[in-house]
């Protein structure tokens, strides 16, 4: 019976972090959509959430850099995502979802200097 109440206790303990351990992108992000055109750099292809900066180059000069976020690794190769397509240096048209925090994107899709767009979906079944 003691045995029993510790693992209760023990499961109720960790039932926060198993909570904390994934949230929807809506709680980052608003449905606003938007598009920039950058430079790919500091690509992280982890866990829980890939992402990359991108490079804004703006019409005075400067540079906003624009932090990126994607699915898990292992949901975006799940989905069949193209890793190699997105390279640092690489040119790209991004659209994504507006983040509540400045400067942030949540990947919709991504346009190469060849015109192939890169989605995190495949369509179709």
């Amino acid at each position: 019976m003691m045995m029993v109440r510790g693992l209760v206790v023990a499961l109720l303990s960790a039932t926060p972090l198993l909570l904390q351990a994934h949230h929807s992108v809506a709680l980052n992000f608003s449905e606003e959509v938007m598009s920039l055109e950058g430079a790919v750099s500091g690509i992280r292809w982890v866990n829980p959430h890939a992402s990359f900066v991108l490079e804004v180059t703006n019409d005075d000069g400067t540079t906003d850099k624009w932090l990126v976020e994607l699915l898990a690794r292992v949901a975006l190769e799940r989905r069949g995502f193209d890793f190699d397509a997105l390279q640092e240096g690489t040119q790209i048209q991004l659209t994504g979802r507006v983040g509540y925090r400045q400067h942030t994107l949540y990947f919709v899709e991504a346009v190469l200097p060849n015109g192939r767009i890169i989605v995190t979906r495949r369509s179709g079944p």
